[in-house]
């Protein structure tokens, strides 16, 4: 899929990510094809702040916002196959581990790499529109003739404050879906920020059998680093403060 080098988190799941399979297997990140997603979206914003100025830029945000959408059609069909990263059922974005015999198989860990998606987002508003014509114009043509790829993103023509248009790799119910999980206590959300892994995996682990043994992920919850002392005797060690 989309990936520019080795976008993925810190190796949250069963197997090394950046090193090889072991039996010729690959996989399809959601993680780092989100992180193209936004990407892209972020080039076609730089681009359209330099069409301001200069016309000619209109091309290169068009070109842009174009793998925007290849991206978001690529992490809903892959290979045309009617393969996609989201499930359903579980609601949340899974990395999809390709056999060599074809079969796709989801490694539902429930991990950050499954709410980057929400990343991806751009919002553009009237004033910049009416200065890019050209670009505003192609965008609603692609939209208008490929509606199986305006089905898959954000309702684009549905203006919001101040005429504002949202261009995000999320409609409405997946968002809400992502957000409802990252901001449950019993899941993402902690007394410290968001976690790295549910603590839906402190329950229940994901485990993964290869070949001949079994690789699991699980939730393993870390201390609090201690509070720095108020006086510090000369010399003591530093590495446990923050």
């Amino acid at each position: 899929m989309f990936q520019g080098g080795f976008l993925g988190l810190d190796n949250i799941g069963v197997f090394d990510r950046s090193s090889p399979l072991p039996t010729g297997e690959f996989i399809n990140h959601a993680d780092g094809t989100a992180w193209m997603a936004m990407y892209s979206l972020n080039l076609m914003r730089i681009s359209l702040e330099l069409a301001r100025h200069n016309p000619v830029y209109q091309d290169i945000a068009t070109k842009f916002s174009e793998h925007f959408l290849h991206i978001v059609e690529a992490m809903n069909n892959m290979g045309d196959e009617g393969i996609g990263l989201w499930s359903e059922t579980d609601e949340f974005y899974y990395d999809v581990l390709n056999m060599p015999d074809g079969r796709s198989v989801p490694l539902k860990v429930r991990s950050l790499v499954g709410l980057i998606p929400l990343f991806a987002v751009e919002v553009l508003d009237s004033a910049m529109l009416r200065e890019t014509p050209e670009f505003a114009c192609r965008l609603e043509w692609l939209l208008s003739h490929r509606p199986e790829l305006e089905n898959l993103i954000s309702r684009w023509h549905e203006p919001g404050m101040g005429d504002r248009r949202l261009l995000s790799l999320l409609r409405g119910h997946r968002m809400k879906c992502l957000l409802r999980r990252m901001l449950d206590e019993t899941e993402f959300l902690s007394e410290f920020g968001v976690r790295a892994t549910s603590k839906v995996h402190e329950r229940v682990p994901y485990q993964f059998q290869a070949q001949d043994s079994t690789l699991e992920v699980s939730y393993q919850p870390r201390n609090p680093l201690p509070a720095c002392s108020a006086a510090i005797p000369t010399g003591a060690a530093q590495s446990g403060c923050r």
